[in-house]
């Protein structure tokens, strides 16, 4: 268990917004409005990381949140390519320890279901996505994080099903 510093506290403050912000953003129905709340989620969880120490982490995801926000307003193919290759080349930059491959892992997932069009399949990769941060959290110590991707988890699968039974009624 880390230690209770104040700098360790506020990094789950900031996991916490980030919590708030992302788990609002699994409830929204159009796309648009989704990645704009995920791009505000994973500003705050990158300063989360920072705060403690994970660099590599904290670069991932405020990668992610540019990628969202982009994703958001352009969500052309050409582009997810230009973040794929960006992602690997941030991994090559930063590869210190095999566990930055799982925020990789999560960023080609999530990059992959930002520039979907249909919804669902952005659900189905974001889900992914929250497995390997969840793996992630728990090896580097963040109680937050690892609540804040285990709820992600399940708000997208009420929200994945809630959709999915609408589309089953049409």
């Amino acid at each position: 268990m880390p230690e209770l510093s104040s700098q360790f506290l506020g990094s789950q403050l900031l996991a916490l917004l980030a919590f708030i912000a992302g788990i609002s953003a699994f409830q929204l129905k159009r796309r648009q409005p989704m990645l704009v709340c995920w791009c505000i989620s994973a500003a705050l969880n990158a300063s989360h990381f920072v705060v403690l120490g994970q660099l590599a982490a904290g670069l991932f995801v405020g990668f992610t949140a540019i990628r969202f926000l982009v994703a958001a307003y352009y969500p052309r193919p050409q582009l997810m390519w230009l973040f794929l290759f960006l992602s690997t080349v941030l991994l090559g930059l930063s590869y210190q320890t095999p566990l930055q491959c799982l925020p990789f892992l999560a960023a080609v997932v999530g990059t992959i279901g930002s520039f979907q069009q249909k919804v669902l399949l952005v659900r189905s990769c974001m889900a992914v996505g929250a497995c390997a941060w969840i793996c992630h959290n728990v090896i580097v110590g963040s109680p937050m994080a690892v609540m804040m991707e285990l709820a992600f988890l399940a708000s997208n699968a009420i929200g994945f099903l809630r959709q999915r039974k609408k589309m089953v009624a049409a």
